[in-house]
């Protein structure tokens, strides 16, 4: 799997971009999905897109206005109801003061160092051959002042 890294500045301290990246609401706004998210250790995150796909998480690590980590599990549901398997990913939200606001940076990569394998034709593991859910962008982060349509942009 190829790692995933994207870095903005929000002109904001760390205490005002937190929220954007633990409350659900917040998430939902930017992340273009319905989100639940339980930000603590051990919580879950559940995201439902427009087209009716569902997929789920595990939070791993949480240190309040600095870092946020999950785990993608290995599957997602289709708007039908079906059970397909896709790559496992972890994603580490960081959040940095800088003398400009916050340095806000996204890693995602494979959350168990797996290639792509496949079991009767379908994919199990790796990022390049598996669907994702589809990016959707939302017109209210634009609306949602200077933290949520940075991390929108």
């Amino acid at each position: 799997m190829v790692t995933v890294e994207r870095e903005i500045t929000v002109p904001a301290p760390p205490g005002e971009v937190w929220p954007a990246v633990t409350h659900s609401d917040e998430v939902s706004v930017w992340f273009g999905a319905d989100v639940e998210l339980d930000a603590q250790p051990g919580g879950r995150g559940v995201f439902r897109w427009p087209d009716g796909t569902e997929r789920h998480a595990v939070i791993e690590e949480v240190e309040p206005e600095h870092k946020l980590s999950f785990r993608w599990l290995p599957f997602q549901r289709t708007a039908g109801g079906d059970v397909e398997p896709v790559p496992s990913t972890r994603v580490e939200i960081t959040l940095d003061e800088v003398s400009n606001g916050t340095r806000v940076r996204v890693v995602e990569q494979s959350a168990f160092g797996l290639r792509t394998t496949t079991i009767g034709g379908r994919p199990v593991a790796g990022r390049d051959s598996a669907p994702r859910p589809p990016a959707v962008r939302t017109p209210y982060a634009r609306t949602s002042g200077p933290v949520l349509a940075a991390i929108d942009a």
